[in-house]
């Protein structure tokens, strides 16, 4: 059973921002999690996963070179160590990759949809 910490939910006016700053469509039930909470922590006995505040996710998607490495995903969070977790956006679908070789090539499907990836933890 997950235990999630949710932050505070981010505004209207915060979405709207980042929905503005990227050209793809988010997945199946990225923006309706990300309403009522601006990032969270998510933990079971086996994994961590740390989501991103909503408000940060384009800076962090800057300084970790994503557009360089790899430009077909966009990283919405980890599990607190090397592994990403990503969205890519010609599909919407959820894949893993490692942040140190980040790429294509190394990127692994996980879920359709972000609701599917949630209830997977």
């Amino acid at each position: 059973m997950a235990t999630i910490d949710r932050n505070t939910a981010p505004t209207t006016q915060e979405i709207e921002t980042l929905l503005k700053q990227i050209d793809f469509s988010l997945p199946n039930g990225f923006i309706d999690f990300f309403k009522e909470t601006n990032g969270a922590d998510i933990s079971t006995d086996e994994k961590n996963i740390l989501l991103w505040a909503l408000t940060d996710m384009v800076q962090l998607n800057k300084e970790y070179n994503v557009e360089e490495f790899a430009p077909e995903f966009f990283i919405f969070g980890s599990d607190g160590g090397d592994t990403a977790f990503a969205i890519e956006k010609s599909t919407g679908d959820i894949y893993e990759m490692p942040f140190i070789g980040m790429s294509k090539e190394e990127a692994v499907f996980k879920n359709k949809t972000f609701t599917e990836f949630i209830e997977s933890i």
